[in-house]
């Protein structure tokens, strides 16, 4: 009998050109979000450190931020995924309820550098990889209590992509990818995450880096019993597993519906499930300008899963981003929420905390069907005066098909970049994932080894 690994496998086995137009422009589009967020992040002084002690000696094929020598596959993969969630900047997908590309770029840009392949090679990796992924994490039903999603189902379609640009798309090895992934399963800690802790950082790298790992295990001839991704991952890691949704949508050989179309690209640096608060505080910021003293307080009604988010003291910036009371607060004394926003100056400010301690965040019901489809929210900000505002939201700004029509959200990339390393190297970035499918993998790795934020390379 057929199992799900060889029809995912088989699915991800078109030429990257036979998908559609939108689809391309999204996938190239994604390699250019990731990068980005990864740079943005990559000068923090906890990345920076723990990256200058894995990398003590050693070369490799595969490109690494901000440094001259490669590295192997595998390290470099740690090394460029270890940033990317660290500014809550990558991207997502509301239905596997995580993370795809920000798994599946590093790995298998790394592994293509190492593996010699061409850009189209490349970018029909991701592409396999990143529609592998979704399938299965849409497959799980979220993840059990107190585990997070990155590094779950993420590393199964990261393994995939690699397998599939290390062997020209070989069917047969990605489908045995897919199965010695799922048989060494990750179970992050989530209060990792949501308690801003720094070893966050590892979660996505370590799971980038096994994926690396499995992929080219596979490849080399390492196997799992076939069916490992049905028999033992789903029901190990899956909170409400339905096998069947692992070939949702696949019409004979090719995709039939491109999950990658239905993705989210953050707009906002939060956990994802509190953009919909973001866009009604966004929207009611549009109409005016709120004096602290003028609020008396604010009340969030969100869904059930989100509400969940109600610390509003968090202690420094990692935690501050999963905070509902501290963004509604310091997005409303600033004027904005920007990657800024989480500066020292504002998860220490005084009027900011004063405010985030007179929001209250309510769990309603009657929004709870509007997730997961999207993330419904009303905000009401009740002033000293009597006065009331409000706005609601639902589907955040940046998700599904239409993302890249928000100019927020296909700006992102180049201006995440420009803030981190300047116009004109962010221009080099973009021109070079531009041209990916034609140059390959090797000459966006060469500009990414010559960033620098500053003078002194880590």
């Amino acid at each position: 009998m057929i199992t799900a690994a060889e029809l995912l496998a088989k699915a991800g086995s078109e030429p990257f050109r036979s998908a559609p137009e939108p689809v391309r422009r999204r996938v190239v589009f994604l390699v250019a979000d990731v990068l980005a967020a990864a740079v943005s992040a990559f000068n923090r002084p906890e990345v920076r450190a723990a990256a200058t002690a894995l990398l003590a000696g050693g070369s490799g094929p595969a490109s690494v931020i901000g440094r001259v020598e490669g590295q192997s596959a595998p390290l470099a993969a740690l090394i460029n995924a270890m940033p990317v969630a660290a500014e809550q900047l990558q991207d997502g997908h509301r239905g596997a309820k995580g993370h795809p590309a920000a798994h599946v770029v590093p790995a298998v840009l790394a592994a293509a550098e190492a593996c010699g392949s061409s850009g189209a090679e490349t970018l029909a990796a991701i592409l396999s990889g990143y529609e592998i992924g979704v399938r299965v994490g849409e497959a799980m039903g979220g993840t059990p209590g107190g585990v997070h999603d990155i590094g779950t189902w993420g590393p199964i379609g990261a393994a995939a992509g690699v397998a599939h640009v290390c062997s020209a798309g070989d069917v047969e090895v990605v489908a045995a990818a897919i199965d010695l992934a799922a048989a060494v399963p990750f179970r992050p800690d989530a209060e990792t995450v949501f308690g801003g802790a720094t070893g966050q950082h590892l979660l996505l790298g370590m799971a980038v880096q096994s994926a690396v790992v499995t992929g080219t295990s596979a490849v080399a001839g390492l196997r799992a019993p076939v069916g490992t991704l049905e028999r033992y991952y789903l029901p190990a890691l899956g909170a409400k597993a339905d096998q069947s949704r692992l070939v949702d949508g696949l019409f004979g050989s090719t995709w039939g519906n491109y999950k990658v179309l239905d993705g989210y690209i953050k707009r906002h640096p939060t956990c994802a499930h509190l953009h919909g608060i973001n866009d009604a505080v966004e929207d009611l910021l549009r109409d005016e300008t709120f004096e602290p003293g003028s609020v008396e307080r604010v009340v969030v009604r969100t869904y059930t899963a989100a509400s969940a988010f109600d610390h509003a003291t968090p202690e420094g910036d990692l935690a501050a981003r999963f905070s509902i009371p501290f963004t509604v607060a310091v997005a409303l004394v600033s004027g904005s929420l920007t990657v800024g926003s989480f500066s020292e100056r504002w998860t220490t400010d005084r009027t900011v905390r004063d405010l985030a301690g007179r929001v209250e965040v309510r769990s309603d019901p009657a929004l709870d069907g509007g997730y997961p489809a999207g993330r419904p929210a009303v905000v009401t900000v009740f002033k000293a005066d009597g006065s009331v505002v409000e706005a609601a939201a639902s589907r955040p700004r940046g998700d599904g098909p239409d993302a890249l029509d928000d100019a927020r959200v296909s700006s992102k990339p180049f201006d995440l970049l420009s803030r981190s390393v300047g116009s004109d190297q962010a221009t080099l970035v973009m021109d070079a994932v531009a041209r990916l499918e034609t140059e390959g993998p090797a000459a966006v790795g060469s500009v990414l080894r010559g960033l620098r934020a500053d003078p002194s390379p880590f």
